[in-house]
């Protein structure tokens, strides 16, 4: 039993398969147009969308560097847009756009090498880390005006006892179980992952009303995961991204789901 039990946790290269059925598709609606990111800490970006598919992002000092991207337009104007550095395949960003508002919100995230993911629950919280080896980075910022003058997408505890259902594909359905500020439980109700379940740290972002973005780290597959649910439309889109422990090379690919809502409890928050 115990070694089902272990067969149950895929490599996330197992995971990519099945899990763009129900994404909405890329879009080119960002081709031709630039925005320059200014930062709370007072670095300002300049992003120029060359085409649908490649981008230049250009920091002074620091030269330009080409990337290729994938944007997904999941609310109207605003904007999921992801892409893996050349030549740093453990490093991916996540923008979330809201032209709307002139907000943005940056999502840096490294993979750890095998050997950093190899490091037991017990040594990682005997050094003091957290139980992902994932290492993230949230970066608040303002579309082409400083960012105290945007304002910033804020943490939010909206979802705090919500249980809500995805489904990826005719194949792969999830439920996620929103505990408190910092945890959610989820399991797999359908697809290779059937039966397998945990609770993992997570951040939640109000983007617009009914639109938010969920931000987890898993601790035994090493992954981020990072989508934007909308609530409106009942749609979910977003990235996965992680350390494939098999091969030991990062695996990054962007998914999508429709979302059932299941149930609410009223949680104190705190």
């Amino acid at each position: 039993m115990a070694g089902k039990e272990a067969e149950s946790w895929l490599p996330v290269s197992v995971l990519e398969k099945g899990f763009n059925e129900n994404k909405l598709p890329a879009t080119n609606e960002l081709a031709g147009r630039k925005f320059q990111l200014f930062f709370a800490d007072g670095r300002v970006v300049n992003y120029a969308f060359q085409d649908s598919n490649h981008l230049t992002e250009t920091v002074k000092g620091a030269g330009v560097r080409r990337e290729n991207y994938e944007a997904i337009h999941v609310a109207p104007s605003i904007y999921f847009v992801d892409f893996v550095r050349k030549g740093q395949p453990r490093r991916s960003v996540t923008m979330c756009l809201n032209l709307n508002t002139g907000q943005a919100l940056v999502i840096d995230t490294t993979v750890p090498t095998r050997r950093e993911a190899n490091c037991s629950f017990l040594n990682r919280m005997s050094q003091g880390l957290d139980l992902s080896p994932i290492k993230v980075v949230i970066l608040q910022a303002g579309i082409n005006k400083p960012q105290a003058n945007t304002g910033s997408i804020e943490r939010t505890e909206d979802l705090v006892g919500r249980r809500v259902q995805y489904i990826y594909s005719r194949q792969h359905a999830y439920e996620h179980v929103y505990l408190n500020r910092r945890f959610y439980a989820w399991q797999c109700l359908k697809g290779p992952e059937q039966g397998t379940a945990d609770a993992d740290i997570c951040d939640y972002f109000k983007i617009a009303p009914d639109i938010y973005l969920f931000l987890w780290r898993e601790k035994v597959v090493p992954t981020v995961g990072a989508v934007i649910i909308n609530f409106r439309d009942m749609r979910s889109n977003g990235k996965i991204f992680g350390l494939d422990i098999p091969s030991g090379k990062p695996v990054n690919f962007t998914m999508g789901a429709y979302v059932q809502p299941v149930s609410e409890t009223d949680i104190p928050h705190h």
